[in-house]
């Protein structure tokens, strides 16, 4: 009971800081939004920051797949000493890496923009050009993040690593209030660029009595070799929907000026909803499942892996239910101010429902790569991403020419699902008996309940005025979500859905 209250109470602590970092985010959105609107310098901005952050998301997916088993496995048995050196070797190496990616991109920038965004015109290309060379200077202070926050994961301090999105929302908003009356769009790129200095510079004090830096380099150490060859498989699994969401931009590219803008606005609200409900989980159970494994304890593992599954269930469902319905709303109240019109609101809200109907398969796709990764399987993630890559693009061309932006955010989603999907027969596979049985009737339970939360919520927002204003539009919601929210836990606990119970009972605990 003492491990499992502890588990909750470390999910819990990590939840409170990510929301705090994710609610900062949000509003760093409003005054993105706000100054900028669905013009050209936001299209070119978010296009720039697609391109900057995509070596981020390659070096991220490897680092954080990779490093934390890897870490677990030479603490475990080699002691402390030997886990340091490893894990610092590991972090000069991807820095050095780091910088020569950023060298080439730099030299590279004007003819990667064209390829990348061919339907640009060359006022819009020169300007995404330049915003992608500011940010993309700073590359190696992010994978440096990247590495120590993956470090201080597999030391179980979960908390540091989260603390991190602070910076970014912190710098952005005072470049858009200081700075960009003279500056315009540039200044939210070196916001950025001040922004990744400052995320290394917060996570140094964490590192304090149980990390000691070295500066040793040995690219040629067994361990090191055995990362890069997990590392390469995972650099497409663990950012799938990132690299989906980029070629979403890329195609988008033709389309009517200010889709750019819709397509980020609406994917950064379900990155808002992933970061509160799905990353604290993920972060976490990683981290266990890994030394789980480490203790040769892979049923153990499996165990972790199905209770998440069933308790992202229960409490992501209903939120993508009235998400979907009252699309148009959120995106009214989260953006409609400033230069963002209700133009633009309807142009966006399409876009949000289309991407929200995807977060439970976005979801469990990532809670089934970590398990994956935690038996040091990097190949069967990789596998399964290409085919969810291959199925978004075909889908991507199909539903762009019959649904515009909408169709490339249901393309995301539909590949989503056919991601999750495979890699739950393929884990089958591996592990013959699942016991997904019980976790099915469990999910049974919680779809009825979701479909009564939905007729619920649907009715509540044809029944409800149209609101002009933000306060309206919150209370709108706020009437809505509650009685949609109301219907849905009564429905839970008259079909006895455990793991809503289990969870309320240990938050009582608590």
């Amino acid at each position: 009971m003492a491990k499992k209250d502890k588990l909750l109470t470390g999910t819990l602590l990590v939840t409170l800081v990510i929301m705090l970092s994710k609610g900062v985010g949000f509003v760093r959105d409003i005054v993105t939004t706000a100054y900028f609107g669905r013009t050209m310098a936001n299209d070119a901005y978010v296009s720039a920051y697609s391109l900057f952050y995509l070596p981020v998301l390659l070096f991220n997916s490897c680092i954080s797949a990779t490093l934390i088993p890897l870490y677990s496995d030479e603490r475990a048995q080699k002691g402390l000493d030997k886990a340091n050196r490893f894990a610092s070797n590991a972090i000069n190496l991807f820095a050095i890496a780091s910088i020569l990616v950023s060298v080439v991109m730099i030299a590279l920038t004007g003819p990667i923009v064209g390829l990348v965004y061919n339907g640009f015109d060359a006022e819009k290309a020169a300007l995404t050009a330049k915003l992608t060379r500011i940010m993309t200077a700073a590359l190696v202070f992010n994978v440096t993040s990247i590495s120590l926050a993956s470090l201080l994961n597999a030391m179980e301090k979960y908390i540091a690593a989260q603390l991190t999105g602070f910076p970014l929302s912190i710098c952005v908003m005072i470049a858009c209030f200081a700075f960009s009356g003279k500056m315009g769009i540039e200044a939210v790129a070196w916001g950025v660029f001040a922004a990744n200095i400052c995320q290394l510079l917060v996570l140094l004090p964490f590192l304090r009595g149980g990390f000691k830096y070295s500066l040793h380099v040995d690219a040629k150490d067994e361990k090191i070799r055995r990362l890069v060859i997990l590392a390469l498989p995972a650099l497409l699994s663990m950012g799938i929907s990132e690299l989906n969401h980029m070629i979403d931009h890329a195609l988008a590219s033709t389309l009517p000026g200010g889709t750019m803008t819709s397509l980020t606005s609406a994917y950064r609200l379900v990155t808002f909803l992933q970061g509160i409900m799905i990353v604290p989980l993920t972060t976490i159970m990683f981290s266990k499942m890994s030394k789980r494994v480490a203790e040769k304890d892979d049923r153990g593992a499996l165990q972790m892996l199905l209770k998440s599954m069933t308790t992202l269930a229960v409490v992501v469902l209903p939120v993508v239910a009235i998400g979907a319905i009252m699309a148009s709303d959120v995106i009214q109240f989260a953006y409609q101010r400033g230069a963002f019109t209700m133009e633009d609101v309807a142009a966006t809200a399409g876009v949000l429902a289309f991407y929200v109907i995807g977060i439970p398969a976005f979801g469990m796709r990532d809670f089934l790569s970590r398990m994956f990764h935690a038996l040091k399987d990097t190949k069967t993630p990789f596998k399964v991403a290409c085919v969810v890559v291959a199925t978004n693009i075909v889908l991507n061309f199909i539903l762009r020419a019959l649904m515009g932006a909408n169709g490339l955010a249901l393309a995301t989603s539909v590949a989503g699902y056919t991601g999750a999907t495979i890699m739950l027969i393929l884990l089958r596979k591996r592990f013959g008996r699942l016991g997904f049985k019980e976790v099915a009737k469990e999910l049974i339970k919680i779809v009825i309940a979701t479909a009564a939360c939905a007729v619920v919520c649907f009715v509540m927002n044809r029944v409800l005025p149209a609101a002009d204003s933000t306060i309206r539009v919150f209370v709108r919601l706020a009437i809505s979500a509650a009685a949609s929210g109301v219907v849905y836990l009564i429905c839970c606990v008259v079909l006895r859905v455990r793991s809503l119970t289990g969870l309320l009972a240990s938050l009582k605990r608590r």
